[in-house]
């Protein structure tokens, strides 16, 4: 009798086992395209900048080009996306649209990149599932 109620016992925790390590999976698999992109708009005068609209696109071969998210920088510059992004996208950009942003246009000509506060010139990808920092240093016309 004890060896039946062993057996059931062992097979009911199989089976939980098998359950839990599918769930588990998959929602390591879903973490894992969780993608956080962070940082400041801040003028030559290192100082922010506000309501300059900061876009999270699609990169690579098969889906280039397809926004995903949009925001604006807040009053003290800081922008932020944490996006689950979708299975069929390699890579994401970060970027500032130059022609839908009025502010930007009339005040600034151009702006530099830095990547974990390291000047760069390869601007703006993130890795799917990672956290990446990306500060834009707007420069005055």
């Amino acid at each position: 009798m004890k060896l039946k109620q062993t057996q059931g016992l062992s097979l009911i925790f199989y089976i939980l086992l098998i359950i839990l390590s599918t769930f588990s999976t998959s929602c390591e698999i879903r973490l894992r395209r969780v993608t956080t992109v962070y940082g400041r708009v801040i003028d030559e005068a290192k100082q922010p900048v506000d309501s300059i609209l900061i876009f999270l696109g699609s990169s690579g071969f098969s889906k280039a080009g397809i926004t995903l998210a949009e925001t604006f920088s807040d009053q003290d510059g800081n922008y932020s996306f944490t996006l689950d992004v979708p299975k069929g996208y390699g890579a994401v950009t970060v970027g500032i649209p130059y022609d839908q942003n009025p502010k930007f246009t009339e005040n600034y000509s151009g702006m530099k990149v830095f990547e974990n506060s390291q000047q760069t010139n390869s601007c703006c990808s993130a890795a799917i599932g990672s956290k990446t920092h990306y500060d834009f240093l707007l420069i005055n016309k």
